[in-house]
């Protein structure tokens, strides 16, 4: 287990808890390697961005097939994309885990390596994190393809089932991506999105311009994740931020489901594959996973 900081600087105290929290997920004696700059702070960095790009290329060049958990999100991957040497994962391929920033390392290592990753928790997050999306996670580094993720809460379009890879990020960061060659395919695959502390106009504007710019032709369905602290300007005035995905998103006219629980959540996040096969069932609001992350 390799533990990164691509991106903003991590805190000691919610370190020290997440690797706690992280030791007794792995047991005893399992080795954990710790990026230099883990500690590190330059601004709203966790260091310069040659250290950062230095941490993932030694996390990448190691022989083991292990794995890459990202200690936190916030901003600076898409700074390091086109420092990065792809060659380094395919020849060591490794679990990439993170969110939020982290969806900017996912994309890269699609599209530029063909690695699969996992659209997951970071290690800041693990100690508030529900023990049954602890265990899911860990399912999915073991190879396992565990059961069908249910929506409990949400509302459905388009109903329907359909098939194909799982594209997984923050909507933002995915909309920093267009137009650059980081934009990963959506032609014949399925979206999964979530959003923090963004108004509902914002998004609004995010979905539009990915919908404008021909990001989302051809993709089979989309499911939402968390939308938090996703409030209205002023309570009771203007659409929800749920209001503008089904709004903005309905014009597609493919299957999309709301209400699944992983993002922001300090409680919840739900891991998701990034670039392997799922299944959504929109009429039961269900995403079923065809094949293993890992191998």
């Amino acid at each position: 287990m390799h533990v990164v900081a691509p991106s903003g600087p991590v805190e000691a105290a919610r370190l020290d808890k997440g690797m706690r929290s992280l030791q007794r997920a792995l047991g005893e004696g399992h080795p954990i390697e710790l990026a230099s700059n883990l500690l590190e702070s330059d601004g709203y960095f966790a260091g310069p961005d040659d250290e950062r790009a230095e941490g993932l290329h030694t996390a990448f060049s190691a022989p083991d097939p292990g794995v890459i958990l990202c200690a936190r999100g916030g901003y600076g991957l898409t700074r390091l994309l086109s420092r990065l040497d792809p060659a380094r994962l395919r020849r060591n391929p490794k679990a990439i885990i993170g969110f939020s920033d982290v969806t900017a390392l996912l994309s890269w290592a699609w599209v530029a390596a063909s690695v699969a990753t996992i659209h997951g928790p970071v290690l800041t997050q693990l100690s508030g994190l529900h023990p049954g999306d602890v265990a899911h996670l860990f399912d999915l580094l073991r190879g396992e393809v565990p059961p069908p993720i249910v929506a409990s809460e949400g509302s459905a379009l388009h109903g329907g089932t359909v098939e194909g890879r799982l594209i997984a990020g923050n909507l933002e960061v995915l909309r920093s991506l267009v137009g650059t060659r980081f934009f990963p395919p959506m032609r014949g695959n399925i979206l999964a999105i979530e959003e923090i502390n963004e108004a509902p106009y914002r998004i609004d504007r995010a979905l539009t311009h990915l919908l404008s710019s021909g990001s989302l032709r051809g993709v089979r369905g989309v499911l939402v994740g968390q939308l938090s602290m996703c409030e209205r300007p002023k309570p009771g005035v203007g659409p929800s931020a749920e209001e503008v995905v089904l709004e903005r998103l309905g014009t597609l006219g493919v299957p999309v489901v709301t209400g699944f629980e992983f993002g922001h959540d300090s409680g919840r996040n739900m891991a998701l594959p990034f670039g392997t096969r799922v299944r959504l069932r929109a009429d039961d609001c269900t995403l079923e996973m065809l094949e293993p992350v890992t191998r």
